[in-house]
């Protein structure tokens, strides 16, 4: 039985749609394999389809973020995220055509549920950025957050500060100090997608709405 047959029986129709998009898309399922790559995947990476199919989607493409940190692995985070039935938003990667130099794209993510033993695919929707190769250069360490800081968060007398972790209280540090995401990224050599995720369990954490309420409560209880 081949890659196709093997595909739910409520997902292949729409997967079959998907051959003759003028986006490049591919998909992969729970075991972050490679089930489906169609034609306009095929003009902007390289790869045929029969190469990609089966393929783990991190060993073909090694999807990297801007700053050249490895995003994609073998535990794959999207995955992760769609098995506990998180959104998964829009995030930017670079990923390794067959020949050339990288390709930088941005990524949207549809889930698609499919019963045992399949559970979800997700549909992997890529646009070309403006955005060109250049040769990594020597990165900037990050200053670790004051020792200050992190004792304030931890002994401060309003429990939602208390909830910040130590990388938590390094990446308010950061937004206060007016870097952004893309910047943070870089400097703690994550992605700019675990960035994200930081910032908005911070906000989460502060009870606030946006980055400059969550700086200004930062100042208030000299956090920074």
């Amino acid at each position: 039985m081949n890659l196709a047959q093997r595909l739910a029986e409520e997902v292949r129709p729409f997967l079959d749609l998907l051959e003759g998009s003028p986006d490049p898309v591919f998909v992969t399922d729970r075991l972050n394999h490679v089930v489906a790559w169609n034609q306009s995947a095929v003009r902007l990476l390289g790869y045929e389809a029969h190469e990609a199919l089966g393929m783990s989607c991190s060993a073909l493409m090694g999807g990297c973020d801007g700053s050249g940190n490895r995003y994609c692995s073998e535990h794959c985070p999207l995955v992760d995220m769609a098995g506990r039935g998180d959104v998964v938003r829009h995030f930017e990667l670079r990923l390794r055509p067959k020949e050339g130099p990288p390709v930088f794209v941005d990524v949207n993510i549809l889930q698609l549920v499919a019963p045992s033993p399949h559970h979800f695919y997700l549909v992997h929707t890529l646009k070309p950025s403006e955005q060109v190769f250049r040769p990594p250069v020597a990165r900037e360490e990050p200053e670790a957050p004051p020792r200050s800081a992190i004792v304030s968060a931890r002994e401060s007398p309003d429990a939602r500060a208390r909830k910040l972790t130590q990388r938590e209280v390094e990446i308010l540090g950061l937004v206060a100090a007016g870097r952004t995401s893309a910047e943070i990224a870089s400097l703690l050599h994550i992605s700019a997608l675990t960035v994200r995720n930081h910032t908005q369990n911070i906000l989460d954490k502060l009870e606030v709405h946006s980055k400059a309420e969550a700086v200004a409560f930062a100042f208030q209880k000299h956090l920074v």
